[in-house]
């Protein structure tokens, strides 16, 4: 059994899969923003786990700023000698446009600009475990355009946009990822779950409440996660996005390998890899 590095772990898809996986017997290194929610997995993790598997002490971190993605993957290189899964979980959405603390739109910096440091920053760690990356995409990328000349969508933000582009971008990332390092690397759609995931303030929380009862709960919603992580499948990847235990069907953008390797070197830049 590996040892899993699990970011976006302090709640809903995230914490089912960090139970999930410790009572499969693996050793999972939970990462995410909430200290108290994360505190809660973690106690629920340790009473999960099978007699001879350590559960790591979570990690507690914001990943909107770049410097706190550096401070991970550094903690994680201390900590873990070998990282057989990176599963970029963390995500979410915003009721309005806001800047990251490096000056990014937010979304696209949590979303994309985060998981594309880190996996980069533990890049090596992984390739010499024999690891594979998984990364959590969504079917919301179908609406998702990244126009090259307003990355930080200062004319064109909307909710739906910014989110559906992120996940545009996680599809992306994980084919160049792919191309250029040789890694297994896949992304998924969980399918619409029962979380807090975008309950702002403000936002039509009763609608959201409404449509939830016909929503999954976050241990199905994690359950591909999971498989990823763990099966054969998920070791040599017939396809580069899947959706419950099957490829996924992409859009066309998703299948646009001149935009995905021209997003990888302005993100490069972006975050000064």
């Amino acid at each position: 059994m590996g040892t899993i590095v699990l970011t976006g772990a302090s709640d809903g898809i995230g914490a089912a899969a960090a139970v999930e996986l410790t009572q499969l017997g693996h050793e999972v290194l939970a990462t995410g923003r909430s200290p108290e929610k994360l505190a809660r997995v973690h106690a629920r993790m340790v009473d999960a786990a099978p007699d001879d598997v350590e559960v790591p002490e979570a990690i507690a971190i914001d990943l909107s700023g770049m410097a706190e993605v550096r401070s991970l993957a550094a903690q994680v290189l201390e900590r873990c000698e070998r990282v057989d899964v990176l599963a970029n979980n963390a995500g979410l959405t915003t009721r309005k446009r806001q800047t990251s603390p490096d000056g990014y739109e937010y979304v696209f910096a949590v979303n994309h600009l985060a998981p594309f440091l880190l996996t980069n920053l533990l890049l090596e760690r992984v390739t010499a475990s024999g690891g594979r990356v998984v990364t959590t995409s969504s079917n919301a990328h179908r609406t998702g355009k990244i126009a090259f000349d307003d990355l930080q969508m200062e004319r064109t933000w909307s909710r739906m946009r910014s989110y559906g582009r992120s996940k545009l971008a996680n599809i992306w990332f994980t084919s160049e990822l792919a191309r250029r390092s040789g890694l297994p690397a896949t992304c998924y759609h969980p399918g619409f779950v029962a979380t807090s995931f975008g309950h702002d303030p403000g936002s039509n929380n009763v609608l959201v409440s409404a449509v939830g009862r016909f929503a999954r709960t976050p241990e199905t919603g994690a359950d591909t996660l999971v498989w990823l992580a763990t099966s054969d499948e998920g070791a040599h990847p017939r396809a580069v996005y899947y959706m419950d235990r099957k490829p996924g069907r992409l859009s066309k953008s998703a299948q646009d390998t001149a935009s995905a390797a021209r997003l990888w070197d302005v993100s490069a830049q972006l975050v000064d890899l």
